[in-house]
């Protein structure tokens, strides 16, 4: 089974981000992991990778309807969602969404980085209905406080696909990434859509897919793109997983810079970086 290690981050300023990551949301560096133009920052189960790609870096084209396809947000979990907002409101941080609870039991808030990355913090944990594997949510559950003092840390990373069954081919029976549940709004929602949550290790991707039509997403593989870039997954053998990937549909593909990084990309431009276990 795949593992979730990673989300990578593109910022134009790696000091300013180094203190909204450090400072605001208290992850710490992963010093054996830094150096030169990244910094990695343990955030839990996962890391966050900032990458600098300058002052005049590409944007995203990061649009805030959940139709378009691709990446959409990074999400944290904290242990209450308004103390921790007002925390970064008072820093002059911009909130896009504020606190409110949601489908599913759970507390969240919307805001955005010094470079305009979509983040969340969420509080609480999720009731998934349809439950897909109750051991799994169980899990969950078991590890929700599990040695955490409650400041933020890695849950998961959101994409919007085009077509729910061609994704759960490509994560859950190629990379063995198994599916927790989902929260369906398809009577309640005009645009009918479905979040489902697969769980790749102790984080999750958290998967938009709906009826109204979805719009091609912008990634590109620039070396100087800002916003979410791509997330790592770790596999036993990345070559025999990337093969697997190619064959379900998914695109090889190498980003350029000083150090080439080799991602696999699906139809819906969710990126990936397949790691060595």
């Amino acid at each position: 089974m795949a593992v979730m290690s990673h989300v990578e981050i593109g910022v134009s300023d790696l000091t300013r981000a180094a203190e909204f990551y450090g400072g605001l949301l208290g992850f710490a560096e992963d010093g054996a992991r830094s150096g030169g133009d990244t910094l990695v920052m343990a955030a839990g189960a996962a890391t966050v990778r900032l990458v600098e790609v300058g002052h005049d870096a590409t944007p995203s084209g990061w649009s805030p309807d959940d139709l378009q396809r691709g990446f959409r947000h990074f999400g944290m979990k904290v242990d209450a969602v308004d103390a921790r907002l007002a925390v970064l409101e008072d820093a002059g941080v911009p909130v896009r969404l504020r606190p409110l609870d949601a489908a599913g039991g759970v507390r969240i808030a919307f805001f955005a980085d010094p470079d305009g990355t979509h983040l969340e913090f969420v509080a609480g944990q999720l009731r998934y209905d349809p439950v897909w594997s109750p051991a799994l949510v169980a899990e969950e559950e078991a590890g929700l406080h599990n040695g955490w003092d409650g400041t933020p840390r890695f849950d998961h990373v959101a994409v919007t696909v085009d077509d729910l069954d061609r994704a759960l081919g490509y994560y859950r029976d190629t990379l063995g990434i198994p599916v927790l549940g989902q929260l369906d709004h398809r009577a309640t929602d005009e645009r009918g859509f479905v979040i489902t949550y697969l769980r790749a290790g102790e984080t999750v991707i958290e998967v938009f897919s709906f009826r109204a039509d979805t719009a091609p997403g912008p990634w590109r593989p620039a070396p100087d793109l800002l916003g979410i870039r791509s997330v790592g997954l770790t596999v036993p053998d990345p070559a025999a997983a990337r093969a697997a990937l190619t064959a379900a549909g998914g695109t090889a593909l190498t980003r350029p810079g000083a150090r080439p990084v080799e991602l696999v990309a699906d139809g819906d431009q969710l990126v990936a970086e397949l790691v060595r276990a």
